[in-house]
């Protein structure tokens, strides 16, 4: 029976790990390398993304998890942003217009509160946009998160259910003892537990290593900018046309023609850009954002991707062209193969719940899974599609991926 866990990584998968495996009466230590937030979950635009989510496992959870954003601002001690306004994802050439009129009905299909809109109506809601936008899809179910207050929330959650929660403590190796991984080393010394969960992200994949593991999760970089606070504008999270491409929903439709998803901006910049925006309630705007997939963790945002998010932006919403920009960064996201998740008991006493390409749908209800996990409960979702030993390829740095 476990009685005492230790999580590694202190994003949305690892706060809500120790958040709820404590509610269940777990003995929980969450060891973090820098700060709570630090990685992904503190450097993303706060995408709840419903959209675009794979039927079965991806679409499940994510479905799971917006309900579980309700439970959560009742429960957790302090306050987090969050809004539900929706998302979309426009379009501007009516040749395109086949191509989502397709994926509408199919999304329907699949359960989503998806329609599609005019002109009218997305400038209604985005108010920045080109005037010539010719429509969207429009998911009603789709929301937003500033993802640093969800994390803060979690692990004020979890320290009140009686976790220990540190920061600043860097896992360098797994122990193993008689076949079973029983703690961690790290720079302020060996820590001990019944269960090990690794929710390290990006970071994973290296981790593991070190330790003679293998579970192939990849990295792919996001930069992003944020404007100065400037009057509400923008209501739903916002996606372009090109970003249609990341995604097989898409590319797998009888009207797809690849070629009316690319743009000038990814031919002279050589990435490939998931153009978005959205709007905090502080009034700052995020937009990015180019796309790569280095061979490490690196937080850096390039010249040559700011140039990319400042031509693709100014094409496709003029009214902010002369917006201000506060700050600019990078930001990491995990993920395998399938684009699934690795949720798992992968050795005895070592659990992976890493590979989180959408985890700000995900990431919460990861976490009451890897709690039912722990404590021998059924899980709530059938967890066949993110078992460890599932068939995934090998990660390519450098290497373009889809979802």
């Amino acid at each position: 029976m476990t009685k005492s866990v230790l999580v590694i990584g202190g994003g949305l998968v690892g706060t809500s790990s120790a958040y709820f495996s404590a509610r269940e009466g777990l003995n929980v230590t969450l060891l973090e390398q820098k700060s709570i937030g630090y990685g992904a979950s503190g450097r993303n635009p706060g995408f709840v993304w419903l959209h675009c989510r794979n039927p079965g496992w991806a679409l499940d959870v994510s479905k799971k998890g917006r309900a579980l954003y309700d439970d959560l601002r009742r429960d957790l001690p302090i306050p987090f942003e969050f809004r539900a306004e929706g998302g979309l994802i426009y379009f501007h050439d009516e040749r395109q217009a086949p191509v989502f009129e397709e994926f509408v009905a199919a999304r329907r299909a699949d359960g989503l509160d998806m329609s599609l809109i005019g002109n009218k109506e997305v400038r209604d809601l985005v108010g920045p946009i080109r005037e010539d936008v010719a429509g969207a899809s429009f998911c009603a179910e789709d929301a937003q998160i500033n993802t640093p207050t969800v994390v803060a929330a979690l692990a004020a959650g979890a320290r009140a259910e009686g976790a220990d929660l540190r920061e600043g403590v860097t896992v360098s190796k797994l122990i193993f003892s008689a076949g079973r991984i029983i703690g961690v080393e790290t720079n302020e010394g060996n820590f001990f537990a019944d269960k090990v969960v690794v929710a390290s992200g990006a970071w994973t994949e290296k981790l593991l290593r070190a330790s003679g593991l293998e579970v192939p999760i990849g990295r792919e970089r996001l930069q992003v900018m944020a404007t100065k606070p400037m009057p509400q504008q923008i209501k739903p999270v916002v996606y372009g046309p090109i970003a249609t491409k990341a995604y097989s929903l898409f590319r797998n439709l009888p009207s797809w023609d690849d070629a009316l998803f690319r743009s000038k901006v990814e031919e002279e910049s050589g990435f490939e850009m998931l153009t978005l925006a959205s709007q905090r309630a502080n009034g700052e705007i995020l937009i990015g954002c180019p796309m790569d997939y280095p061979a490490e963790v690196d937080l850096f945002p390039t010249l040559d991707g700011l140039k990319a998010i400042a031509d693709d932006i100014i094409a496709d919403f003029p009214g902010l062209k002369k917006a201000g920009i506060d700050r600019v960064w990078a930001g990491v996201l995990p993920f395998t193969s399938d684009m699934a998740p690795v949720i798992d008991e992968i050795a005895p006493g070592l659990v992976v719940a890493a590979g989180h390409v959408f985890g700000n749908s995900a990431g919460p209800m990861t976490g009451k899974l890897i709690s039912q996990l722990l404590t021998e409960t059924e899980p709530e979702i059938d967890m066949t599609e993110v078992r460890w030993n599932r068939e995934l390829d090998p990660v390519i740095p450098g290497a373009t991926v889809h979802w």
